[in-house]
């Protein structure tokens, strides 16, 4: 068995026994660590124009810099 079919067998086994409710909470702050990051963000939520959208990405970006300062 190759390297390849070992990885993808190993893949199968996890996919096996994985749960939902393992999951963590996805906390979008964690990934907002440089300013272009967090610029794109903003600029992506600024084109659907949806005020509360934006009211909530600007609380995760402050999120962000407390985070990673």
């Amino acid at each position: 068995m190759d390297d390849l079919q070992k990885q993808i067998q190993k893949i199968k086994s996890l996919e096996k026994n994985f749960k939902i409710n393992e999951l963590k909470d996805f906390n979008i702050s964690e990934y907002l660590d440089n300013k272009e990051i967090r610029d794109e963000y903003l600029s992506q939520v600024l084109k659907d124009g949806d005020k509360d959208e934006l009211s909530e990405a600007l609380k995760n970006i402050e999120k962000a810099k407390k985070l990673n300062f």
